[in-house]
Formats: structure tokens, C-alpha cells, sequence
């Protein structure tokens, strides 16, 4: 029993990922219905995700200095009720404005912000090998939720109709939010002092401003960032290889097994090599899954390498976050290398869209992604490099 108290805050964070899923991959199924039905261009309704994702990066370093100084229950508490209510209103909205208004006031308290939460429970709770391990398993809790999503929610949608699954999917992520909070139990965690409240050590958010290596991470985590925009355009680049609706669906499938799969490996990874050494690897691998995707023949093990890699945005950088700057301050810190993440997702992920339109290829794109992860290799060997 006292083991499995020492969890809790692991499960707590599990919890968090999964409902993360709600806001992601659940939300992604709702696009044809909604525009069928109210007559939106597909391209003007989904600008609400940019909007959502816009208002998450910018309240993201506001949050992380909350959590510093207040704790992460009450941002918990607030996400659990905050972002169901905007799926409510989604669930009732009727012209563009409305999902427009709605989304941008939920990305305030949602993806971003239970990323954040969910790092913080981790990096304060557990230490060391421990903390790379359980990141890991942490994180493949998105996956889990997409794949439990996938599986259910078009059938849902097809019989239900969209706006009341809208509804469904605002209960769960409110119980979700709450399972988490109860695991929580009393025990606050502030974005510096753990469980015990010990002082820790690491640099401050003032000291790791000064410092070149958080510029550095900066840009390295915006190209990683910016490299997994491809996963919106996943099926279009299957299907532009002449896979069936079937085959593709199944594709599909299989990478986010591989996403869930290879988030937990990470975690191991680092716990072992450190997570410089392991961090090189897997960004190496990111790198080299572009040019083996682009083949055809190759599309699985193209899959495999391309959702290892993806995995690095949210279990290697807050990992990394924590072993150059330390716990002391971490939420405060994390949150500013979150909102380069976010934007670098924002801006990107419509680029290879247009990449695409440009030529009739997505191999451009693909090309230059794997540029740009080579040059992220090169600037991390800078930030870590032995004096």
C-alpha cells in the first residue's frame, strides 16, 4: 500500500496526459462532421486549433510562475472545469466566431498548461533515473488516451451526433482532471520545492536568462517542435503513396502505438545514458525517420523511427530542462522553453501543408525537417560541450 502511495503522483500526471488526448487527437474527428453540418470551409474552421494553441503559448510562462510561487492543484483544478466548459460551448456554437471565441479561451488551461502540470508532478515528486523513467510512462499517456480515442469516438460521432460528443468528451476530461486531483490528495507541488519541501538546488529563472544555454535549448526545442508539424499530415502523406482508406487508418494506428511505445523506451534511455548522450540518439534518429518515411516501401519502420522521435518534445526536453538548470525554479523555466515549443508547432505545422501545395510533394519539407534536426544535433553538442 505505502508503494502504491508513492505513485500516486505518477498516476495523478498519467491522468493528465490522457485527457490531453481529448484536446489533440479526439478533436481532429470532429472537423468533416462540423463542417458538414454547418457549412464551414475546412480550412477557416480549423484555424480555431491555431487560436487555441496561440492563447496556450502565450499564458504558458504566465502559468509556470504561478505554479512557482502558488502550487499545481489549484491550476489543475481550474483546467479540470475550464477547458470542459469550453467543449460545452463548443458543443452549442453555431457560427465561426463562436469556436474562434471558445477555443482561444480554453488553450489558456489546456494542452500546454496540463503538459506543464504534468512535468511539474513528475521532476518535484521523483528524482534522478527515476524521474527520466517515469516521464516516460508518463507521457505515453497521450498516447494511450489517442488510441482508446480512436478506437471509439467516429462511431460515437456517427450515431450520437457531433455536438453531444463534444459534450462526452467535456465530462471526461472534467474526470479525468478530478481522478487527478484526488490522487494529489493534499500534496502541493511548486514549480521548486518537492514533496518534503527541502530546498533544491538549480538556477533561477533570473540566472537561467543570462545563461547562452537556455537560448540555445530554445531554438533546439522550437526545431523539434516545428519538425513534428508533420503529424497533422500524416494520412495525406500515406495516402499520396496509394495506400487505401483502410491501410492508411491502420498506419495510423500503428504510429501512435509507437508514439505511447517509444515515449516510455525514452525515459529508460535516459534514466540510463543521461539524457545529453540519449538525447543525441534520439534526435539523430528523429532526423533520419524523415528521409526513411519519404520511401514508400519503407512506410512502417519510416512510422517507427518518425514516432520515437516525436516523443522527444515531451520527454527529453523537460528532462533536459531539468539537468542543466536544476529544480529550484523548473516550472518558471520550463514554461518559457514550452512556449518556443508551442509556437514552433504553431507556425510549422501549416508549412508543410503549403509545402505541399507548392510543389505537389511533401518531400521538400521532409528534406529541409531533416536539415534543421541535424542543425538542432549540432547546437546541442554546443550547450553540452565539456569545457
Amino acid at each position: 500500500m505505502e508503494k502504491l502511495r508513492e505513485y500516486r503522483p505518477a498516476m495523478a500526471a498519467f491522468l493528465l496526459m490522457m485527457a490531453m488526448a481529448l484536446t489533440t487527437t479526439a478533436l481532429s474527428f470532429f472537423v468533416g462532421p462540423v463542417c458538414e453540418a454547418l457549412g464551414f470551409g475546412r480550412g477557416s474552421f480549423t484555424v480555431y486549433y491555431s487560436l487555441m494553441t496561440a492563447s496556450g503559448a502565450f499564458a504558458i510562462s504566465i502559468l509556470g510562475q504561478i505554479i512557482h510561487k502558488r502550487g499545481v492543484r489549484s491550476i489543475m483544478a481550474i483546467s479540470a472545469v475550464w477547458v470542459a466548459l469550453g467543449l460545452f460551448a463548443f458543443s452549442m456554437a453555431t457560427e465561426l466566431w463562436m469556436f474562434y471565441v471558445a477555443a482561444a479561451m480554453m488553450g489558456v488551461f489546456g494542452t500546454s498548461c496540463v503538459s506543464l502540470c504534468a512535468n511539474v508532478i513528475v521532476q518535484q515528486s521523483y528524482s534522478g533515473g527515476r524521474a527520466s523513467s517515469l516521464l516516460g510512462l508518463v507521457m505515453s499517456g497521450s498516447g494511450v488516451g489517442g488510441m482508446i480515442v480512436s478506437m471509439i469516438l467516429p462511431g460515437m460521432i456517427e450515431s450520437m451526433g457531433w455536438r453531444w460528443c463534444y459534450r462526452i468528451i467535456g465530462i471526461g476530461w472534467l474526470l479525468l482532471g478530478l481522478a487527478a486531483l484526488a490522487l494529489m490528495g493534499k500534496t502541493e507541488l511548486t514549480g521548486g520545492v518537492g514533496q518534503r519541501r527541502t530546498p533544491v538546488s538549480g538556477m533561477t529563472r533570473a540566472e537561467a536568462l543570462r545563461s547562452p544555454k537556455l537560448y540555445l535549448l530554445i531554438v533546439v526545442i522550437f526545431i523539434l517542435s516545428a519538425a513534428c508539424g508533420i503529424q497533422q499530415q500524416i494520412p495525406s502523406v500515406l495516402s499520396g503513396y496509394g495506400f487505401t482508406t483502410g491501410k492508411v487508418s491502420a498506419m495510423v494506428s500503428f504510429f501512435t502505438a509507437a508514439l505511447a511505445v517509444g515515449k516510455i523506451a525514452q525515459g529508460l534511455l535516459y534514466s540510463r545514458l543521461g539524457p545529453h548522450r540519449g538525447g543525441y540518439l534520439i534526435v539523430a534518429i528523429f532526423a533520419i525517420s524523415f528521409l526513411v518515411v519519404m520511401q514508400p516501401s519503407l512506410a512502417y519502420p519510416g512510422l517507427a523511427l518518425l514516432a520515437v522521435g516525436m516523443g522527444c518534445v515531451t520527454t527529453l526536453m523537460p528532462i533536459l530542462t531539468r539537468f542543466t538548470f536544476g529544480a529550484l525554479e523548473y516550472a518558471a523555466i520550463w514554461s518559457i522553453l514550452s512556449t518556443a515549443s508551442s509556437v514552433g508547432a504553431l507556425i510549422a505545422t501549416p508549412l508543410f501543408g503549403m509545402a505541399y501545395d507548392a510543389s505537389g510533394s511533401y518531400a521538400p519539407a521532409m528534406i529541409a525537417s531533416s536539415a534543421a534536426l541535424a542543425l538542432s544535433l549540432g547546437l546541442m553538442a554546443i550547450c553540452f560541450r565539456k569545457k
